[in-house]
């Protein structure tokens, strides 16, 4: 008799009814992701021009990236790399195993909050003494380093010989500082622009402050002061009151970048330069059409400004006129006007610059995850550069992209709006303090380090917290969007396998990666307990050969590495594939549609 019948029989004699058989329990699927179909770039080309056809004759033909479709794969080909961009929908099916290890990358006293609360719990007490008064001052670093001043800086070439080059300036326009690179492809030479008579990475520097006197706008001088740029501009982006301090401020700028190289380097671009001004977007792509309008109109619009010898609130006016008819396609009637602005991701440019940069090992298997903390927005990635056997050219593929407002300077913002208020229910007779918080609550180009602690702005300010800070909760929100919708998305949507996740490079870069705040996302990144696939390896990022920068340290090139990539991204052609969404992505080699130089 076969064992399940004696089973059976010696159940029915003991009076005992046979156990059921247990149900296997069903392994979680995903569901299958809904196909969107591909959404074109909106964004119209301005009218072809002469100096359009002239580069185009001396120049290689590239390609211009798409955004990122749900469920798709575009793929696009720039300077000989193949880019391709992986987006999925959010699965509707859970899985165990994702929450159990998203729970254990969450820092310890701030699981279970939420993450759109910025509060710190209910339980805190505020204390300061009779002399206590806001000790964090942002300026006194700027203004011992004296900006530079350069001649010709309105002129746009020097016009010595019938010599013409091809440059390419890419202009990253930070909440904090502007950083600038000028790219000649043709010599295969960088230049990082030197903005203050500093030594190290502060020379490279411009803060985003611009005064507005009688004389009209100025870098250095008296008057009034706008220091809130690039955010107030973002909040504000209709209003010609936002604009025209950007503007002043960007061509004024243009004018010390230009008058560098030509006083620099008059010798070898004396004859008629063709420039391409290429500037970096604060979003993960170009789908955001108005963001993408607005700074074509402002950089357009700063470039004509910046050759005019006096930067008036009339001539910004002027200029931002004339700026947005030639973005509507008008033609170019004088030499000022004859610039190509492009506006790229910075997330891309930085991932650009990295693979422009030689500075990876193309038979490695180069999966990486950058994080860029910057004063504004903190931009994460995952992706894969891959060079196939037999083929000089690199393929470029991008499987999750993030940006979120998490940067260094809202991070401030929001401990400044947390100090108002709690300094107005806890200390209300001490209106001195709220308004030296007030008073450095908005200062953007700040250049010192944010305080370890909220209380530590001040002297004789004592905070005690009996829940969690203010800081838990903003960190809660750094950790999620990292770990969990960047890293992890990236193995809960099978783009990768989780053997190819296990280990792999991280470069924690950008002005506020130096934040101890911020650098404690490499120890959450570290390891997970319970699943051996879930580690990265920080490393540091390299300063690419070409990159000529004197005095710059290699440890400090990751600030600048944006306006590298931008320098180096040249996208004129937009080609789109959209296949279904494959277990084991490919990317796809679009540069044998393109003429070669």
């Amino acid at each position: 008799m076969k064992l399940a019948g004696i089973l059976k029989e010696a159940f029915e004699k003991a009076g005992v009814p046979l156990p059921e058989k247990p149900k296997k329990m069903a392994t979680p699927v995903l569901d299958q992701r809904k196909k969107k179909d591909a959404q074109p770039d909106a964004n119209q080309e301005r009218k072809t021009r002469s100096r359009t056809a002239r580069k185009k004759a001396a120049a290689r033909q590239h390609a211009t990236s798409a955004p990122a479709q749900s469920g798709k794969k575009v793929t696009v080909t720039a300077n000989g790399t193949c880019i391709t961009r992986w987006s999925s929908s959010e699965p509707v099916a859970k899985a165990a195993t994702r929450k159990a290890v998203a729970e254990s990358c969450v820092p310890e006293g701030a699981k279970g909050g939420s993450s759109e609360s910025l509060h710190s719990d209910s339980g805190y007490s505020i204390t300061a003494t009779a002399e206590a008064c806001v000790t964090w001052h942002t300026l006194q670093q700027g203004q011992t380093a004296f900006l530079m001043e350069w001649p010709q800086g309105d002129k746009t070439q020097l016009n010595k010989s019938a010599d013409e080059k091809f440059l390419c300036l890419g202009l990253d326009f930070g909440s904090s500082t502007l950083k600038a690179v000028i790219s000649d492809g043709e010599r295969q030479i960088t230049y990082a622009v030197p903005f203050r008579d500093i030594q190290g990475i502060e020379g490279y520097l411009l803060p985003c402050r611009v005064y507005l006197g009688e004389n009209g706008y100025s870098l250095e001088g008296q008057g009034q002061v706008y220091q809130d740029l690039k955010l107030a501009l973002l909040a504000n982006a209709e209003s010609l009151q936002a604009q025209m301090p950007v503007v002043g401020f960007l061509a004024l700028a243009l004018r010390m970048i230009r008058g560098w190289l030509l006083s620099t380097h008059g010798e070898t671009y004396s004859g008629a330069i063709v420039w391409d001004l290429a500037i970096g977007l604060p979003v993960a792509s170009r789908r955001d059409e108005k963001t993408v309008r607005l700074y074509q109109l402002v950089s357009t619009a700063a470039w004509i400004a910046s050759t005019e010898r006096q930067l008036t609130p009339e001539t910004i006016g002027l200029a931002l006129k004339r700026a947005e008819a030639l973005c509507s396609g008008a033609e170019v009637e004088c030499d000022s006007e004859d610039i190509e602005v492009r506006v790229e991701p910075e997330i891309a440019a930085q991932i650009y610059g990295f693979v422009s940069s030689g500075a990876y090992d193309p038979h490695a298997s180069n999966i990486y995850l950058m994080v860029d903390v910057g004063a504004g927005t903190l931009d994460a990635s995952v992706f894969r550069v891959e060079r196939r056997r037999g083929q000089r050219k690199d393929s470029l593929v991008i499987f999750r992209t993030t940006v979120e407002p998490h940067g260094v300077m809202n991070f401030h913002k929001k401990r400044m709006d947390w100090l108002q208020s709690a300094l107005a229910q806890k200390l209300p007779d001490r209106q001195d303090l709220r308004q030296a918080v007030q008073a450095v609550s908005h200062l953007t180009d700040a250049e010192e380090a944010l305080p370890d602690r909220v209380d530590g702005y001040f002297n004789g300010v004592d905070v005690q917290f009996k829940g969690r800070s203010l800081d838990q909760h903003f960190y809660t929100q750094v950790n999620r969007q990292v770990v969990q919708d960047t890293y992890l998305h990236v193995a809960n949507e099978r783009l990768l396998e989780r053997q190819q996740m296990s280990g792999m490079p991280m470069f924690l870069c950008g002005g506020g990666s130096r934040s101890g705040f911020y650098t404690k996302l490499r120890s959450d990144l570290h390891s997970a307990q319970g699943f051996s696939w879930f580690g990265v390896t920080p490393k540091p990022l390299q300063k690419p050969r070409g990159l000529v920068a004197p005095g710059l340290p290699r440890t400090e090139y990751d600030r600048l590495s944006v306006a590298f990539g931008l320098s180096q991204l040249k996208l004129d052609k937009l080609v789109m594939d959209v296949p279904a969404l494959a277990t084991n992505p490919r990317a796809v080699d679009f540069s044998d549609r393109y003429t070669e130089k």
